[in-house]
């Protein structure tokens, strides 16, 4: 039979552990960011092909609110999820920053 403290050793780790696993960011654009940044993040991003720019069009499940801010988040996160979703990918000329809610709403998912 295992020794009192290792019982609880081992049931701590399945209580604690999966709190852990849970942790996710997303990337948005920061409050600091100018329209002609966020538009240069929308048009760099949707160019290279990794990031789906047809969620932000219209008929779009991101399309509403139709404001800069709102698709250059939703492209600005995909890019970053898509490339490790690390500093540097959230970085877009010091226009991101990560947060630790989702910012998702309505139809339009963050992933």
């Amino acid at each position: 039979m295992f020794p009192q403290w290792t019982l609880i050793f081992l049931l701590s780790l399945i209580v604690i552990h999966p709190l852990h696993i849970s942790a996710k960011t997303w990337c948005v654009s920061a409050a600091s960011a100018v329209d002609a940044q966020l538009q240069a993040n929308i048009d760099w991003a949707c160019t290279i092909g990794t990031v789906d720019c047809a969620k932000i069009y219209p008929g779009g499940p991101c399309y509403e609110p139709n404001t800069l801010t709102s698709h250059a988040s939703f492209v600005m996160n995909d890019y970053y999820q898509l490339h490790g979703a690390t500093e540097e990918a959230c970085d877009f000329n010091h226009t991101g920053q990560i947060i630790n809610a989702n910012p998702s709403y309505g139809r339009c998912r963050y992933s």
